[in-house]
Parts: C-alpha cells; structure tokens; sequence
C-alpha cells in the first residue's frame, strides 16, 4: 500500500528537538506531508496529564498531550523508538521511557491513527538504515529514498551546527528548514525582538539540561528569555563540541545512559571554566536518571573553584512565578558574588 501525499503527524516533544530536521526533510522527501502538534499550552498538558500515570516524567506527559493534539490532523503518527544513540565500546542506551515509548503509546491510548515507527539502535544498525525502513514503508522508490537519504542528513548537519553556533532548537530550525517549520513559536527570534534582549549583558550563565525541557517554553516558563532580561548571556549545552564532552567524561567512565553522559559532560566542561559566573541544571521531577546526574555533579563535579551551580525541577505544577524568583535570585547570588571578589 503506497502511503505517499499522506499527512505524517509529528509531535513537538522529546526527540523532535533533537531529530526533527532529520524527519522532516526525509518525510517531505518521499512525497508525504508533515502535520506539527501545536506548541504546549495549559489544555495539552492537562490533556497528556490525563492519559499518563501519575508518577511518569512531565516529558511523557507532554508528549502525549502533543500526539493526542495531532492526531485528530493526520493520516500516519510518527514515533519515534531510541535504544542506543552512540557507537561505543560498551553498552549504551537512552532512558528506558524513550525506547519503550511506542509501546506504552500503543497500550494506553485507543482510537489513534496507524504509526509509522522510526528507530535509533546505533549498536545494532545504522541511522540510514532505519531512515530507509521509514521510506520503505511510505512505498518510496529507491530513487526517491537515496535522495531523501542525502537531503536528510545534510539537513541534520546543517541544524547541528547551527545549535553549535548559538542559536534554540526554534532558530536553528528556521534557518535549516525555512518559516514553514512552525508558525506557532512561543519565543521570538534573538535580538531586538525579544524583550530586554538589548539589556547590557554582564554575567555569563550556562544551561545543562534536556532540549525538550528547556526550550519547551511552556513548561520551562521561557527560562532562556528571563535569564536575557535579567542580562545573561545564556551558553547552552549544545555549544559544548562533543570531543570536549568526551575529554570531560573520561574522568567518569561508568555512565551508560547516551543523553545523561551529555549532561555530565557539559556540567564538568562549564563548572571548569573561569569564563562562566553561573551554571543552571535543568531537570524533570520523576527522572530517575536526571536525578542521579545531579548528584554525581554535586558531589563529584563541583569544587570550590567552580562557578555557583543550582538545580531547576521542572514538572506540570511548576509555576512561573516560583522559575522566576529561583532565577532572580540566582542572578543576584552571581552578582553580589563578583562585587565582593
């Protein structure tokens, strides 16, 4: 059955942050059209709220508010399965939420449309060879897939090196795949179209934590723009190459989760530099994996030379005005900090 000119729902949670250049431009490649949920708000999360258990992430939670926003919208679900995103030596592997998310999808929702799976299992077979699954099963000819293969992965590079530069999730998609990507931005562009952006920046803050949850401006009550009018220059994880993450987590080998070693990689690379005044770790309440990280960088990581560290707990309770006052006050620990020094 030929799939091809379908509508392919694509939910803006997890993983799409990390991967959606990647799909969209493979999806769009093979003739299909890609359907985004629409950006977080208060009924989706009640909606996703609804549908999980009580004690699951608020990631999970989000992304079933944000499948069930896109399903009514699409022909196909897009999903996506992550066993092992890096090729080691050893055993590596994501959160175990994220490699069994189709099937806690597939035993807990009812109604939904048929689900196209796409599968990360670096240990077992390559990235291409689970694109070309996905094209397969749209009916592409191998034509067709061999340049959406090629686009694809130039797109990814391109959206990478982008986050490398700088730039959110949000701007680095707009410059790799254009304005059609997502109308429904909830932060505006970098410059003087953010509020107090132009503000003089003296201080220097590092954010450590998961894209999904960070630049979720929902959930995270648009911390990287409270932080820009409180003037910080805000440093993301991302910007950290990945032979300096590497070089960091050398000092700690037993670490098998793909996306925590990144974490603790980025906290050991900041907490080292004289450059940085401040360092925010941005977690989800209920992460069993998040919470051992930031033990490890309390008791491990941080010395008395460091920069002051604090520890941001995101869930769905979470309310602006409690993000705020942590994140002023952290701001004026900095500064009252650098005046005494």
């Amino acid at each position: 059955y030929n799939y091809l000119m379908v509508k392919v729902g694509v939910p803006q949670a997890l993983s799409y942050y990390r991967y959606f250049p990647l799909w969209k431009t493979l999806l769009e490649g093979v003739g299909a059209e890609v359907v985004l949920s629409r950006s977080t708000r208060k009924e989706l999360v009640q909606d996703g709220v609804r549908q999980c258990v009580d004690d699951i992430c608020v990631p999970v939670k989000l992304y079933y508010g944000h499948l069930l926003d896109v399903a009514d919208r699409c022909d196909l679900l897009f999903i996506s399965r992550l066993v092992s995103v890096e090729k080691t030596g050893g055993d590596t592997f994501t959160c175990p939420k994220l490699i069994g998310l189709p099937d806690m999808i597939k035993h807990s929702l009812d109604n939904l449309p048929p689900t196209i799976e796409f599968t990360i299992d670096i240990q077992k077979r390559s990235l291409k060879s689970s694109m070309k699954r996905v094209c397969a099963e749209l009916g592409a000819s191998m034509s067709l897939t061999r340049k959406a293969l090629s686009d694809s992965l130039a797109a990814q590079g391109a959206y990478e090196a982008e986050l490398m530069r700088g730039l959110t999730p949000n701007e680095a998609m707009k410059n790799v795949l254009g304005n059609g990507n997502n109308k429904e931005k909830t932060m505006p562009a970098t410059g003087g179209g953010r509020p107090g952006a132009n503000r003089p920046k003296d201080i220097n803050i590092a954010l450590i934590g998961h894209e999904y949850l960070i630049h979720d401006y929902f959930i995270s009550h648009n911390l990287p723009l409270k932080l820009e009018r409180l003037g910080a220059r805000v440093t993301y994880m991302t910007q950290v190459p990945p032979d300096v993450i590497d070089r960091e987590l050398s000092r700690y080998p037993s670490i098998s989760w793909s996306y925590e070693k990144e974490l603790l990689g980025s906290a050991s690379h900041f907490l080292g530099r004289s450059d940085i005044d401040g360092v925010i770790l941005v977690v989800g309440f209920a992460c069993g994996p998040d919470s051992i990280l930031g033990e490890i960088i309390a008791r491990e990581v941080v010395t008395e030379n460091s920069p002051p560290l604090t520890t941001l707990v995101l869930d769905e309770h979470t309310g602006e005005a409690g993000v705020a006052t942590r994140v002023e006050a952290f701001v004026d620990l900095i500064r009252r900090a650098r005046k005494n020094s």
